[in-house]
């Protein structure tokens, strides 16, 4: 019962009205909508959900609580460049930046105007250790196969669904032989991965350690590592809490619900 209520109250705080539109355009891919409301700034695919939001007053603290558990997976290893798979408003690289300024991070946007949108209206770090790309994320993993990446981040929506490359195997792979050895692929997914779905036979065929934690909004966030040595449970629970001592997020509710998949 107390879980239920911490992801209603968690899931209440996460969510803003929609507030006084500031710009819109449209692309190949439909509207990109910027909204405002107190000192929240949000980006939005359609009328109803939030892809991204900023604090004007604290940019770099990020406010959705999938981007909270997807961050948690920086404390578990202190080097590697990270690559980012999706854009939106740049909640997740803001705090990827804010955290470690010298930290080379790639970023692959499949829409160019969702980059310009981004720059111009949710401060996005312009820094020689951020580059940023306009591609599709599995045609840009078959482009760099010599790079190898400490943490990739996979976050690719457009307004009403996930796409679908990211739980395939096929893409799976091609995330494993991108990464360090050890490194992390991080996936903000629809849904929990049962034992019977063909995600979760994938994650073990391709992963030797998978995590999960349900984020109380309805996406499941999925941490994965090939590892020549076990990542330990409570080792990373203990470790993510560091983010909440050092001020980089509240992650401590988070931290509490990641279980092994």
């Amino acid at each position: 019962m107390t879980r239920i209520v911490d992801d209603i109250l968690q899931t209440l705080l996460d969510r803003d009205p929609p507030g006084q539109e500031i710009h819109r355009e449209m692309d190949e891919y439909g509207d990109i909508i910027v909204t405002e409301h107190k000192q929240y700034r949000m980006l939005r695919f359609d009328e109803l959900y939030e892809q991204s939001k900023v604090s004007m007053r604290a940019p770099a603290s990020p406010i959705h609580h999938y981007i909270k558990a997807m961050l948690m997976a920086i404390a578990w290893r202190e080097e590697g460049d990270v690559l980012l798979l999706g854009l939106g408003g740049g909640s997740l690289l803001r705090a990827l930046h804010a955290y470690d300024p010298e930290r080379r991070l790639d970023v692959v946007e499949l829409r160019s105007r969702v980059l310009a949108v981004a720059r111009s209206y949710f401060t996005l770090p312009e820094a020689g250790c951020v580059n940023y790309h306009i591609d599709d994320a599995g045609r840009y993993l078959r482009r760099v196969p010599m790079r190898r990446y400490g943490f990739i981040f996979s976050d690719l929506y457009s307004a009403f669904s996930m796409s679908p490359q990211q739980g395939t195997e096929a893409f799976l792979e091609r995330c494993r032989d991108a990464l360090c050895d050890g490194g992390w692929l991080v996936l903000n997914y629809l849904e929990m991965p049962h034992s019977q779905t063909l995600l979760y036979h994938a994650l073990y065929r391709v992963f030797t350690d998978v995590f999960f934690c349900e984020t109380g909004s309805g996406n499941v966030v999925i941490y994965a590592s090939y590892a020549t040595n076990a990542y330990r449970l409570q080792a990373l629970q203990t470790q993510a809490l560091r983010l909440s001592r050092d001020g980089v997020a509240e992650v401590g509710h988070l931290a509490r619900y990641l279980t092994r998949l």
